[in-house]
């Protein structure tokens, strides 16, 4: 039988249902194809279930705008506050050394903190007494302060402060103590006439760069030779003195240590500061450091800032003249001004007299060495070979 075509009314009808469902946008699950059905009849021509309502509990009613849209602009809720929060935490200290007795007057202070520190505040909250000069020297969250010398037999008392870079103060102990191990017990006791010592000169402490310079070879002894002699010197037992040591000794003013030795560096070279002094402090050395006082600051010479931290490690600064002049060869005005300018400004520099001369290049005269006794000098040196000294001879050891 001929089927008859969809009035005019209900193609109206099944398109309106169309529109409706593709606006919207309605979904439909695979195995229930009821209203696609009925349209699909209906376009066939089948009346059937046009006429009975379209139940399609799979068709989603258009999306509503939320509340905050509808009453204006949206609002963004505060984040959830963290249960915990670095921001909130004061920083602590995890570690300190040393915190023993029979310490090393070597040995350097670390403090180990629990977070970033502000380091301007912590280093100007570091307190140590007996008070030391030193250097602070940061590893990420770890503080070194090397000190250029510690007593003796002494007690140390350490506190900081400081707050992180977040601010927060240092909470929990801040404060601890240490004590440094004895002197070499004095087995020689002050007073002969004379006295058998051995004193050792050094240059450069450098592997020499050009193998041209003869000189430059002859006065050069390299870092790793260096650092040689000073293991044997500590293995064979010897002790190290300056100059003045051995000044008040034969003064009856002071004892010495067994096998004592005095070291001697010429000139002020910067080296002596980079290669020589942090052998010399690894093995609780000391030594005289004759400084030319005209050469300071120059390239290749001691900075006065380097010269001020070498005499507070423990290191005598004597006098090498203002020029490095011949003085044996000098009218004595010129030597009067070499010999008495350089005392001058190296006490200005260091802070307390400067007793020890040391002849350029060795030459002097007996006019030179009285020159260098009434400048107010205890002792002076040459390059003379010998082992016995006495107060007698003492401008010319």
């Amino acid at each position: 039988m001929k089927r008859r075509p969809i009035d005019r009314g209900k193609r109206i009808v099944v398109l309106t249902l169309t529109i409706a469902l593709l606006m919207a946008g309605a979904s439909f699950a695979a195995p229930h194809q009821s209203v696609l059905s009925v349209l699909a009849r209906a376009l066939a021509g089948d009346r059937s279930d046009l006429d009975k309502p379209v139940h399609s509990p799979h068709v989603l009613a258009p999306p509503q705008a939320p509340e905050a849209a509808q009453a204006g602009p949206a609002v963004t809720p505060p984040p959830e506050e963290p249960s915990f929060s670095s921001s909130r935490v004061a920083p602590h200290l995890v570690s300190v050394e040393p915190r023993t007795s029979g310490v090393a007057v070597s040995t350097a202070i670390v403090m180990e903190f629990s977070q970033p520190m502000d380091t301007a505040s912590v280093e100007a909250s570091f307190v140590i007494e007996p008070k030391v000069n030193g250097r602070f020297v940061w590893n990420e969250q770890t503080l070194r302060f090397e000190p250029f010398r510690l007593r003796h037999a002494t007690i140390y008392d350490v506190e900081v402060r400081g707050r992180s870079t977040l601010g927060k103060p240092l909470a929990g102990a801040r404060a601890w103590s240490f004590s440094t191990a004895s002197a070499p017990p004095d087995q020689l006791a002050a007073g002969p006439q004379a006295f058998k010592v051995p004193i050792l000169t050094y240059h450069y402490i450098r592997s020499n760069p050009d193998p041209r310079d003869g000189l430059g070879f002859a006065l050069s002894v390299t870092p790793a030779d260096f650092a040689a002699q000073m293991d044997w010197l500590a293995r064979a037992g010897y002790h190290t003195i300056t100059t003045e040591d051995l000044y008040q000794y034969l003064n009856r003013a002071r004892g010495l240590p067994s096998k004592p030795v005095i070291l001697t560096f010429d000139d002020g070279y910067a080296d002596f500061y980079t290669s020589a002094l942090p052998v010399l402090r690894s093995h609780e050395f000391t030594a005289t450091a004759y400084v030319v006082s005209g050469f300071v600051g120059r390239g290749g010479y001691m900075t006065q800032e380097q010269i001020r931290e070498v005499d507070h490690s423990g290191i005598e600064i004597g006098s090498h003249s203002v020029h490095h002049a011949n003085l044996a060869r000098s009218s004595m005005a010129n030597v009067r001004a070499e010999v008495s300018d350089s005392k001058r400004y190296l006490e200005e520099l260091v802070g307390h007299p400067v007793n020890s001369f040391c002849y350029p290049s060795g030459k002097w005269n007996a006019g030179v060495a009285n020159t260098v006794a009434a400048a107010g000098y205890h002792d002076s040196t040459t390059t003379a070979f010998g082992f016995w000294h006495g107060l007698g001879d003492r401008y010319v050891w």
